[in-house]
Order: structure tokens, then C-alpha cells, then sequence
């Protein structure tokens, strides 16, 4: 089925009749009844089941006896009947009618729209072959006539659609809490959402076509055009970051992420971008590094030994002293459980992992000790094991911090040992002061 026929099936066919345009072919039908000298001529719209829709014409008073007309053989070819004396088709109800001719309307892709009917209260025996070939034609004028209303009716109804979008789309996006901005096939900006505006204290009119730039940051400006036009060009998405001018001339990081659009029917439509304002949030991550970095040099002057583990047990990271004095690769260990790869952390059997059970259960601080081997792997003294659970603003345990310390002495003397296996390899040894 042709997409014309998709669309008047969706019902724009059967509006063809309706107010306003229709009085140029109820002007086709009073020119029919002129050139046959008939008192009968209208036009009959058909339903997607082939029954009559609607009419527009003269000859109210026989419609109901027409709807009995042979509908569908009518569609195949134009048919004639001559009054009671011919043939007569079954299930046809003639009433005062005496004579009936109908040709079908077919569009330029061969929906049948309907038929154009003619009739009498008198027989017309002379009614020739030409006279039905002279309908016909009459028929494909007026078939014309309504598939150009009926592009019309659907060009308006497409408009009508488009501009319901737009204003459901507008309504939405001046509703987020995010920046966003769109632009045409030609790139440049059609429109901003009013967190925009009230981000950059402007009016419309200032940010339409290339004017959106104007609050970026100049060092940034013309890095970020090329990478606009080329995703634009290339139709593909593009991020990046950036500092934006806000209404008080402070400048603010914005992550802005950009897609192309696309139509229905895969055409391209332009760009469309949403800004967020990162810089609290870079803000926060700037702190929270300097805290790590200040956390870690601490760690690292006095000497601490730790790993940073996840709930699970799994290495995320290690203190400097670790990495230094342990014989494996840091990056290998790192995703391991703790008792696969720390010698320290592996006898007794299964205490580390019963110690990080007891942490994701729910208990605080976590203690055990556990045996320290030298490099002939003989126990030489009992490590202080500490976990200590790192929990999130929502009480979640995101992180496991385990050190050791407080050596309980050399196995075998009375004096405190100074030189201890490192807790994560088997060749080191390292002293606790």
C-alpha cells in the first residue's frame, strides 16, 4: 500500500467533503447533471470496508437506495443500469430510481476514493458507451480534484503536528533543570530553554544563530566551534568542557554534550546540546583529591602500612611503603583478593576473609592477628591486622581500609622484633620503628 493510501486511510480521505473547499466539487457534480440533462449526479466517498462514507450532490431523497448499488463491482469498471428492463443486480433496491450509471474515482496511485454516480426517475436506454466514457473522464477530473485536497488536507495536518511538537518540546525543555539549545540543518542556534536564559541573563534574539557563543570563554571559544561543526558535519555526538559567563560575570564549568536529530523519516533535522554546570562538583573533586593527596604523604612520612580494598576484599590501592617494599607488581595485585596475594594475610586459613565478612556485616573496626614469615617462611611474629570499614553519607560500605601494626614480638624471644616480613611479598623486609 502506497504511503498515500496509508495516510487517507488514517481518515484524511474521509474529510474531503468537509467545509471549507468542498463547493468546488459540488460545482463538478451540478456540471455533471448540466452535460447529461440528469436530475441525479453526487459523489460518494467509500470506507475502508467499500461502503459509503459520505456524498456530496444532488439526489438526497435516493441515497438510501443507492447504498444497495453493486458498490464493488463499480470500483472494477464503470457499470450502467438502463432502468427495469435490463438486467438487475442483486441485493439493488431501485425505489422511483429508473435508471443508475457509476465510474470510479481512483487517485494517481489507484486508492479508490469512491465513485461518481448519476441517475434518474426515467429509463435512459440511450445512455451509449460514450456517454460512460464521458462520465469517466468527468471522474478522473474530479479524482484529481480531491487527491490534490487530500495532499492539502495532509500537508496541513503535518504542519499542524510539527508545530504541536515543537510546542510540547519547548514546554518540556523550558521546564528542565539542564541548559539546552537546538539549531537547524543550517547549525546555527533556533533555540534555547529558559534555564539558558536565566543562566546567561539574556534574551533570545542574543543567543539565534552564532550569538550563543558569546558567553564562552574566550580562551575555549574557537576549540569548541571546530569540534561543533565537525560532529555537526559529520553528524555524530561531541562533548567536551569548558567555562561559561554566567548573568554576574563569574565564569562556571559546563559539561556540555551535544546529538544530531533526526526526523521520522531519517531525515537530518540539526543538533541539539545540554549543558550542565560542573563547577561545584569539580569543586568537590578538587577537595577531595587534595585530601587524598595530603592523606597519602602523611601516610607515607610516618612509615604507615595499608591497602584499600573493596567490600569484597579485592585491592584497590596501597600505601607507598607497600608498593615499595613488597616483590610484586602493584598493578597485578590490584582487582586480587587480599588473602591470594599477601603471604601475611593467607594463614590461618580463611581469617582475612572471616575478618572482611565480620566488616560487611555490619561490625566497625575489625582485629586479628595473624602470622608474619620471614623469607625462609618461618613464623617470626604475629602481625595486628586492623579493618576498618569506610562508609558512604548513606551509611553504604564502599570502601575497607586494613593495616598492620602493633607487633606482638618475635616468636621464640622476649624482645620486640625490628625487622618484619612485608605483609604483601615474600623476598622484603622492611622495619617497624
Amino acid at each position: 500500500m502506497s504511503s498515500t493510501t496509508e495516510m487517507c486511510a488514517a481518515g484524511s480521505k474521509y474529510r474531503l467533503l468537509d467545509e471549507p473547499g468542498h463547493d468546488s466539487l459540488l460545482r463538478m457534480t451540478k456540471l455533471v447533471e448540466h452535460l447529461f440533462r440528469l436530475p441525479i449526479a453526487h459523489v460518494a466517498l467509500l470506507q475502508a470496508d467499500f461502503t459509503v462514507s459520505t456524498r456530496i450532490g444532488s439526489g438526497q431523497e435516493h441515497w438510501e437506495n443507492l447504498n444497495t448499488f453493486p458498490v464493488l463491482r463499480a470500483l472494477g469498471k464503470p457499470i450502467v443500469w438502463p432502468g427495469p428492463s435490463g438486467s438487475t443486480f442483486t441485493g439493488f433496491i431501485p425505489g422511483e430510481l429508473r435508471f443508475v450509471a457509476a465510474v470510479p474515482l481512483r487517485s494517481s496511485d489507484d486508492l479508490e476514493l469512491g465513485l461518481l454516480i448519476v441517475g434518474d426517475v426515467v429509463p435512459h436506454p440511450e445512455f451509449s458507451r460514450r456517454d460512460c466514457d464521458t462520465l469517466a473522464e468527468l471522474a478522473g477530473v474530479l479524482a484529481g480534484k480531491m487527491e490534490l485536497r487530500m495532499l492539502a488536507c495532509e500537508a496541513r495536518e503535518s504542519e499542524s503536528e510539527i508545530r504541536e511538537a515543537e510546542r510540547r518540546f519547548r514546554n518540556i525543555a523550558n521546564s528542565a533543570p539542564v541548559m539546552i539549545i537546538y539549531s537547524g540543518v543550517d547549525g546555527g542556534c533556533s533555540f534555547v530553554n529558559k534555564t539558558w536564559l536565566e543562566f546567561t541573563g539574556r534574551d533570545l534574539t542574543d543567543e539565534l544563530g552564532d550569538g550563543y557563543a558569546d558567553t564562552f570563554h574566550p580562551d575555549y571559544r574557537d576549540g569548541i566551534a571546530k569540534a561543533y561543526w565537525s560532529a555537526f558535519t559529520e553528524r555524530k555526538p561531541v562533548s567536551f568542557e569548558f567555562p561559561m559567563r554566567r548573568h554576574d560575570g563569574e565564569y562556571r564549568w559546563m559539561e556540555a554534550r551535544g546529538a544530531p536529530r533526526f526526523r521520522d523519516d531519517g531525515g537530518y533535522a540539526g543538533y541539539i546540546g545540554c549543558f550542565v554546570d560542573l563547577t561545584d562538583q569539580r569543586s568537590v573533586i578538587a577537595e577531595i583529591r587534595k585530601q587524598i593527596l595530603c592523606t597519602t604523604a602523611v601516610a607515607d612520612a610516618a612509615k604507615v602500612f595499608y591497602l584499600i580494598l573493596d567490600p569484597a576484599g579485592r585491592i584497590q590501592n596501597m600505601s607507598a611503603l607497600c608498593r615499595r617494599t613488597s616483590g610484586r607488581d602493584p598493578d597485578q595485585m590490584r582487582g586480587r583478593f587480599l588473602w591470594e596475594v599477601c603471604d601475611a594475610a593467607v594463614p590461618p586459613e580463611g581469617a582475612v576473609r572471616e575478618a572482611i565478612y565480620r566488616v560487611t556485616s555490619g561490625e566497625t573496626t575489625v582485629h586479628t592477628y595473624l602470622p608474619a614469615l620471614s623469607p625462609a617462611g618461618e613464623d617470626v611474629a604475629d602481625l595486628l591486622w586492623r579493618f576498618t570499614p569506610i562508609r558512604s553519607e548513606h551509611d553504604e560500605l564502599i570502601a575497607i581500609v586494613a593495616t598492620t601494626s602493633g607487633l606482638a614480638g618475635e616468636k621464640g624471644s622476649g624482645t620486640d622484633c625490628h625487622q618484619r616480613h612485608c605483609a604483601c611479598g615474600p623476598s622484603q623486609v622492611y622495619a617497624l620503628k
